[in-house]
């Protein structure tokens, strides 16, 4: 039998696990939660032969109520960092009205973390927004840009104390495709074109002018946003025809936001799930799909170093922000968690500046206009009872995170 190999990770490599406030914490009313319930929303479930029940968030995780719980077990898992959420409906359900017990809440829940020595990594919007927003038009209203700096200035100047990165929007690119594009995520505006290149620029300039406040208010502070990256390629590395459309999904789907706010970030937090093989002819995707999850999405692992490779160029450091496999039977769960990180070591063997890696997710929950069916977690979530079951793969999760070091 071949000995195996260890990998160790550099000292102060930060490992830890990513969640979203909308998937976990229950009970948030805002243009999700309404358009889930919507009747053109409950037809298109009916028609595809779906129980529309399946795709209500509702209570979600109940982590609102269960967070010192939530904490433990990212603790336990011997991660040092914890990324969660801060839900805008909460915090200004009504325009200009801001809820201060809401405030106090996020308050302890941060501070709950740090008397748990975790690093916390605080996302300020994650696709969701209150329903007075969605009403004026969403991101594509001008005003949303001024409306955002006017929440991020408060959530910093009461909840900054306790925060040690900052991401101010969540992979911006997908709310647009999913939202003004495809049409299966809020405000489900398909093929709107004016709609989606107004929203572009109003999540740019939002950016910009919060990552501007942030430093204005914490100077010593970390900001940046997720870009969800995935790894195109030619399906036919010699057809010229294939390059041109891998050329420009790259600079559609992750270039063109990085390179338009490439000076207001202090580091890159991307995300890695996809890799596609691209061609001109239709279907354009040509993936092998000889290996894939439980969504029927290809595991590729080779491609998170690609994508490594492209970011360094921006010499920031870099931190994989979210990370995970759905997998509900966890027969494959740690075979993706250490061939993810055995190509991540490699980028930084070769000199990237790699300094943390986000397990996606602590626990099973709603994951967006898929429902309930995929299982991301660490741990499962019975959603009659919330109980938190560990699967087997958390042992070797917490391992690496306890040993800094992966065995290959």
């Amino acid at each position: 039998m071949a000995e195996q190999k260890i990998l160790k990770f550099p000292s102060g490599f930060l490992w830890g696990v990513s969640t979203s406030a909308y998937q976990i914490e229950g009970g948030i009313t805002n243009d999700w939660s309404e358009w889930e319930k919507s009747e053109l929303r409950i037809k298109n479930l009916e028609l595809r032969n779906l129980n529309p029940r399946d795709f209500i968030c509702g209570q979600a995780c109940d982590s609102y109520n269960r967070y010192e719980e939530d904490l433990d077990l990212v603790k336990k898992l011997g991660c040092g960092a914890f990324r969660l959420g801060v839900e805008w409906a909460r915090i200004e359900p009504v325009e200009g009205k801001f809820n201060q017990a809401e405030i106090e809440h996020y308050k302890e829940v941060l501070r709950a973390a740090k008397k748990r020595d975790l690093q916390v990594i605080l996302t300020l919007w994650h696709w969701t927004n209150p329903i007075w927003l969605a009403e004026q038009g969403g991101w594509a209203n001008r005003k949303a840009v001024d409306y955002f700096i006017r929440y991020v200035e408060l959530i910093v100047k009461k909840l900054g104390q306790d925060v040690d990165f900052w991401i101010t929007l969540n992979e911006p690119m997908a709310h647009l495709g999913f939202g003004y594009l495809r049409g299966n995520f809020p405000p489900a505006r398909r093929g709107d074109l004016i709609g989606l290149i107004k929203a572009y620029k109003n999540l740019v300039k939002a950016h910009k002018l919060a990552y501007k406040k942030i430093q204005q208010i914490q100077p010593q502070s970390k900001v940046s946003f997720t870009s969800l990256t995935d790894y195109f390629e030619p399906a036919n590395k010699y057809n010229p025809l294939d390059w041109l459309i891998v050329i420009i999904a790259r600079y559609w789907h992750h270039r063109k936001f990085l390179n338009e706010t490439r000076s207001y970030i202090d580091f890159i937090a991307f995300d890695y799930y996809f890799h596609q093989r691209l061609s001109w002819l239709p279907p354009f995707k040509a993936n092998f799909n000889y290996y894939t999850n439980d969504m029927g999405w290809e595991i590729y692992p080779a491609g998170i170093y690609c994508v490594i490779k492209y970011l360094t160029s921006f010499k920031k450091p870099i931190y994989v922000m979210e990370n995970g496999i759905a997998d509900a039977a966890d027969k494959k769960r740690i075979k993706f968690i250490v061939d993810h990180l055995k190509h991540i070591h490699r980028s930084i063997s070769e000199g990237a500046d790699v300094r943390g890696y986000l397990y996606w997710s602590l626990l099973d929950n709603f994951e967006w206009a898929h429902g309930w069916a995929p299982k991301f977690g660490l741990y499962t979530m019975d959603r009659r009872t919330f109980k938190r079951t560990p699967r087997p793969s958390v042992a070797l999760y917490s391992e690496i995170c306890r040993n800094n070091r992966i065995l290959i």
